[in-house]
Parts: C-alpha cells; sequence; structure tokens
C-alpha cells in the first residue's frame, strides 16, 4: 500500500462514521469494558456496535449500545473497528473485518512482535499478512487506543487508560500507552492522540505525516523508544517543524532500557548522539525527561514567539532566597538576567519602583519585595516591569497554590492545628480572586511575556487548569526545568529565524 492510499484511510480512522468494539463485555474487569466506556465517556455520539458472541448477551445491550454475535451481524458499514479479544483470537477477528471489506482497525490486545517466542512471532508475521492482502490499515497490537477530536461534535476515544481527553491542537504519539496517557492528562486540549504499540502496521511515521497534513494540528508530542524508518522521519521533520513545533522524548537511551524497549514494543534503540544529531538538523525539540516534555508543549503554546536576541530576564519575588538560585540558573542556561544599572530604561524603572518599596530594596533585578505585606504590590510592580522595555519575559511566584501547600505542614499538638487554621482562614479569603487577577495581569498587552512559578506540581493541577485554559505559562516546582525549557523554546525560535518559510511548505 502507497503513502497515500495509507493517509487516506487514516482520514476515516480517524473520522469513523460508525465503530464496532470486538470482545466488548460488561465485565468492568476486562479491557473489553473500559474501551466501551472510554468511547461513549469522551462524547462519541455516532453509531457504536459491540460484537460478542456470547450467548448471554443476545437480543441485549451493553450500556445501552446493541450486541451482535459477529461483524457481518452489525445493520450498516463499519468505518473503525477496535479488536479486545485474547492473543490466539486476533487473526481470525481481523479476518472477519477484512472479509466485511472494514479498512481500518486499533488492535489493542498485547502478545504479538514484543514476544519472541516462534509461535508468537509466527502469529504476528500472520496478522500483518491477512490486513496487508485485505487492503487494512491498523494501530497496534499492544496498544492503549487511538483518540481523534477532528469532529469535536463527538470525540472519539478507542481505547483505555485513566485519561479523558479534551479536544484542542495538540497530536500525540507514544508507543507506550501510559507514558502517553500521562501527556494527555496534563495537556487539556488534544486533536489526536496514537499509543502506536507494536507498530505492525502503522508506523510513528505515518501518523506524523498525517499530522503534517492535518491543518486543526498545531503542535506535535512524540515519546518513543525507537523509529522504523528514521529517514522518513527526517524528511518529514524537516518540512514540518518549520510550520508546526515537534517535541521528541526519546526512551531506551541505556542498555537495560534498549533490552526493555525491545521487550515492550519491539523497538529498536538507536544511539542518542544520533537522534540529537538529527533533531537539530530538523528542528525537532528533544526534551529529556516526561515533566520537560509537558512544559515544552506547553511553553510552544503560551510563549512563542520569541525574539531572536537573547532573553531578557527579570524576577519580582517576596524572597530572596530563591531568586538568587533561579537567577543562576537562568544564567547558567543562556538566559540574560537583566543589569537594570546598565540596560536602557533602567535606571527609570528602579526609580519608580522605588516610590513604593523601603530604601533598603535590592534597587536591582532581581526585585525582591522584601517580604511586604501590601499584596497590591505584586500586580503593580510587575506590571511596570512588564512596561518597562527592559526585559522579554518576567517571572514572578503565583500564590494560587498557597492553600494547597499548607497542606504539606504536619501540626505536632493543638496549638499549631490552630495555627495552620488560621493561616487558611487568612489566604482563603483573599485567595478566590487570585487566580482570576493573576490570569488577568498576564494577559495584558505589554512588552513582555509574564510567567508565572508555583513550588507545587502544575501539570494536571485543579488549580492551574484556568491559566492553561487561558495559555498562562506556570512552571512547576523544579526551577531548572523552567531555565531549560526556555533555553530549548528559543533555540527553536533561532532555528525558525535561519529556516524561513517557504510557499511550498504552507
Amino acid at each position: 500500500m502507497n503513502t497515500e492510499e495509507k493517509q487516506e484511510l487514516m482520514k476515516r480512522m480517524f473520522n469513523p462514521k460508525s465503530i464496532a468494539i470486538i470482545g466488548g463485555t460488561d465485565n468492568f474487569r476486562k479491557i473489553g469494558s473500559h474501551v466501551i466506556m472510554s468511547v461513549l465517556a469522551c462524547g462519541y455520539n455516532k453509531k457504536m456496535y459491540i460484537i460478542n458472541p456470547n450467548p448471554k448477551y443476545q437480543n441485549k445491550k451493553i450500556y445501552g449500545n446493541e450486541v451482535f454475535p459477529s461483524i457481518d451481524k452489525c445493520p450498516e458499514e463499519i468505518d473503525l473497528v477496535g479488536v479486545v479479544v485474547p492473543p490466539n483470537a486476533v487473526v481470525d477477528s481481523i479476518k472477519q473485518v477484512v472479509e466485511n471489506d472494514i479498512k481500518t482497525a486499533v488492535i489493542i490486545t498485547a502478545g504479538f512482535g514484543e514476544v519472541k517466542t516462534e509461535e508468537r512471532q509466527n502469529e504476528n508475521k500472520e496478522l500483518m499478512q491477512v490486513a496487508e492482502k485485505g487492503g487494512l490499515i491498523f494501530t497496534g497490537p499492544n496498544s492503549m487506543g487511538i483518540y481523534s477530536s477532528e469532529d469535536k461534535t463527538s470525540p472519539m476515544h478507542l481505547g483505555f487508560g485513566w485519561m479523558i481527553p479534551r479536544p484542542g491542537n495538540i497530536a500525540i504519539v507514544s508507543q507506550s500507552g501510559s507514558m502517553g496517557s500521562v501527556i494527555c492528562n496534563a495537556l487539556t486540549n488534544i486533536r489526536h492522540f496514537v499509543s502506536s504499540g507494536n507498530e505492525a502496521s502503522l508506523t510513528l511515521e505515518d501518523y506524523l505525516e498525517y499530522y503534517a497534513r492535518d491543518n486543526g494540528t498545531k503542535y506535535i508530542a512524540l515519546f518513543a523508544e525507537g523509529l522504523r524508518n528514521a529517514s522518513k522521519f527526517k524528511e518529514i521533520c524537516s518540512e514540518i517543524t518549520k510550520i508546526k513545533p515537534i517535541v521528541f522524548l526519546k526512551a531506551g537511551l541505556s542498555k537495560s532500557g534498549a533490552r526493555a524497549a525491545n521487550s515492550h514494543t519491539g523497538s529498536i534503540a538507536g544511539s542518542l548522539d544520533i537522534y540529537k544529531s538529527v533533531f537539530k538538523q530538523t528542528g525537532v525539540i528533544y526534551a529529556e525527561g516526561m515533566v520537560e516534555l509537558i512544559n515544552l508543549v506547553k511553553g510552544a503554546q503560551f510563549l512563542l514567539p520569541f525574539p531572536s536576541h537573547p532573553l531578557r530576564a527579570g524576577i519580582i519575588s517576596g524572597g530572596g532566597g530563591f531568586i538568587v538560585h533561579f537567577t543562576d540558573l537562568c544564567e547558567k542556561h543562556g538566559i540574560n538576567m537583566v543589569d537594570l544599572t546598565a540596560s536602557p530604561n533602567g535606571l527609570k524603572l528602579i526609580e519608580e519602583i522605588s516610590r513604593y518599596l523601603p530604601f533598603y530594596w535590592s534597587h536591582n533585578n532581581p526585585v525582591d519585595l522584601v517580604a511586604t505585606s501590601d499584596f497590591t504590590l505584586y500586580p503593580k510592580i510587575t506590571e511596570m516591569m512588564l512596561n518597562s522595555g527592559c526585559f522579554d519575559i518576567v517571572f514572578t511566584l503565583s500564590s494560587a497554590s498557597i492553600q494547597e501547600r499548607f497542606k504539606y505542614i504536619k501540626p505536632v499538638n493543638d496549638f499549631g492545628r490552630r495555627f495552620v487554621d488560621m493561616m487558611v482562614k487568612g489566604f482563603s479569603q483573599r485567595n478566590e480572586n487570585v487566580v482570576e487577577s493573576e490570569i488577568n495581569l498576564a494577559l495584558k498587552p505589554t512588552n513582555a511575556k509574564l510567567i508565572y512559578l508555583t513550588y507545587l506540581s502544575s501539570n494536571g493541577s485543579p488549580i492551574y487548569e484556568k491559566y492553561d485554559e487561558n495559555k498562562v505559562m506556570v512552571f512547576e516546582s523544579d526551577p531548572e526545568i523552567t531555565a531549560i525549557v526556555l533555553k530549548k523554546l528559543h533555540e527553536y525560535q533561532k532555528y525558525l529565524n535561519n529556516h524561513p518559510i517557504a510557499k511550498s511548505d504552507i
């Protein structure tokens, strides 16, 4: 099957008018039940049929959906099939799919290419031969499924995992289903998600090409243990990164990791140096960990574009120790911590801030508010810094998670409990408006971008959902990740500046 034929079938896979689930069940302890629930929970409102030959389902429904003993008994043509049967029944199920002229499937069942016994390898070869002969493309085996919100009125999640994605413009491929579900939960606006599994039919490179062509995909995140077609990957990335950022987290780098990758999805891991060389040539943003990947994807959405010159940073904080540490990290990763005494407009900004702070404030950047109890000064001075023309980015600590921090305090006596209660009560009265005021401040049209830092995890935290919805950047507790992410986003911006978009790229 050539590329164009494959890509055309993938349109049907990501936009099915009807779904059938072979192996669906009402037994919640089985994956077949979870898959049905996932389809329903994400809002798919088109036709779904359950295929299960067990006599107990005759003339019955599962979660309101009709059950049929075989796929040929379905009353209409099926666009996409999910296969959730035991390994020894998969090939026969796919034969039924092919016989009914169905062209796309998601095989969730494991136990094929990743199992190195002769029996399972032969079964895997037969599966591929049956599919190829029947003109069928499929995701998996050993997959946690796919998600698509191309039709936002009927998002489709044919899979399982602890996630309910919400429609957006981020497209994800993860060879690991569990890692993919972590990404989906941390990023709230998903266009596509694919747990590619063993990639016996469709590969990461096929999905990447689909995302490249899909106008609704604006950002791409990849987690992979290895590539099936490195030359194709490089060719696609060379073109698409000029338009859509690609963030890539590579696993299987150590000898033990490579061995684990081969037994997990059958992937062959390659040298990190080779991957990094390809990433540098093609503009792919390399992530060294999951938290970094999530923040890179968010940062690409919320912060870009950046200026081409070294980033000029400012910090405003109520305490000195943290900002000294963070200043060191920024300088370490090439972010310029502006010296106001030597910067145009810097002395003017110092003079303006001095009207509000005690004489013993730092009189430079970082700006230490010297533990002031006047909470109105934070937004006032922050806005001065944003409008000063001295900075490209300004960091400040978010106050939205302060109450959450109180949960980590463990009183040892009644006085301690009273003390914590007093703090919780005192902050809860003013905390109601903190989220709204911080978001509004970040959304004001200014000369610089405001970035919030928090001591707690921001990814997936309900506290910071509204920030994500408004594209306001919040970095979590590890300040070095903040500096690294900004460095890599700035490097990507420089790549874009050196590789302008041609008409053929659009």
